[in-house]
């Protein structure tokens, strides 16, 4: 099975000046103004919670990477998924490679995922 592409598109196209108001509006807990409405409050919680799925995937990914420990691979009867960390001065990248035996030809599939 190849990895489906991505869902999602960006939240907003600010750049320069108009990211930076945005940044300081963060920065002075403006959205936190957003609290008070019950269902922006529940967004809010669910993408605190995705936010640390993403932190813990991240310290884990990051915490390998240094000591080239393997990460782990996944197999089932047809179908393998190995992970690879790779480390491009400071830039690292999450290499995801899928190999689908279940036809008559093998098919490998490859996703890189840049992590900041």
């Amino acid at each position: 099975m190849a990895l489906a592409s991505k869902k999602n598109s960006a939240i907003h196209d600010k750049t320069g000046s108009d990211l930076a108001a945005i940044k300081t509006q963060f920065d002075n807990a403006k959205h936190l103004e957003l609290i008070d409405f019950p269902g922006e409050a529940a967004l809010m919680y669910q993408m605190e919670l995705m936010q640390q799925d993403i932190d813990e995937l991240r310290r884990y990914i990051v915490a390998l990477a240094p000591d080239e420990k393997p990460l782990p691979t996944i197999s089932t009867a047809s179908h393998t998924v190995d992970f690879t960390v790779t480390n491009s001065r400071g830039a690292y990248t999450l290499v995801t490679t899928v190999v689908d035996s279940s036809g008559s030809k093998a098919v490998t599939k490859t996703a890189s995922t840049t992590l900041r």
